[in-house]
């Protein structure tokens, strides 16, 4: 965890890195605590999943990864958020150092343990949208990427639910295995890949 920007409020923000790789931030300002950031900032794929679900209030989003809990920020009163995460450590670190939990006006609850197995085990969960973000580390967990791991996620999706893969990556071009996926399925590709090189 890292502090930014200490000298100015209006930037200071608390970073939490892993391995070198920031899995999210949050602005200390009052004003801006509230303000999704990085892979889950305004106008970003993930952004653009949600906005559709803004006219369902009983909308159901499953999240793979759960970073500092960024992507509760997005939840309106009546919808229900699902987090999968494998490091309980996140988890505290999520629920310590970052209030975007806090200000989840949705309800909200998080499974603990791998996503695959937790979803392979689990009932229909009914999902609008399914978030996949687990992938910008050096270390992928690849199982998640599968056509098997897909079948079990295909299960839980509503049929006009949508998938958004966060597969920014800079060890690994992602997009080829994300657009199989998506014609192995059926599913319509949107959005545009940024690649980024290894330092």
């Amino acid at each position: 965890m890292i502090e930014r920007d200490t000298g100015d409020p209006a930037r200071r923000s608390i970073n939490f890195y892993s391995g070198g790789i920031i899995h999210g931030l949050q602005f200390a300002d009052s004003q801006k605590r509230r303000e999704p950031t990085a892979y889950s900032g305004r106008s970003t794929g993930v952004d653009l999943a949600l906005e559709r679900l803004s006219t369902r209030p009983t909308a159901r989003v499953g999240v793979v990864g759960l970073g500092i809990g960024t992507m509760a920020t997005y939840a309106r009163p009546g919808q229900y958020y699902r987090f999968y995460e494998i490091n309980d450590d996140v988890l505290k670190f999520a629920e310590t150092y970052y209030t975007y939990f806090d200000a989840c006006r949705g309800k909200r609850e998080v499974k603990l343990g791998d996503a695959r197995l937790s979803l392979e085990s689990e009932s229909p969960q009914r999902f609008d949208l399914l978030v996949l973000d687990a992938f910008s580390r050096d270390a992928i967990p690849v199982h998640l990427l599968t056509v098997e791991a897909f079948e079990i996620y295909h299960r839980h999706l509503q049929p006009d639910a949508c998938v958004a893969i966060n597969i920014s990556n800079r060890y690994l071009d992602l997009s080829p295995v994300a657009a199989g996926l998506a014609d192995r399925f059926g599913y319509r590709m949107r959005g545009s890949v940024r690649r980024q090189r290894p330092n």
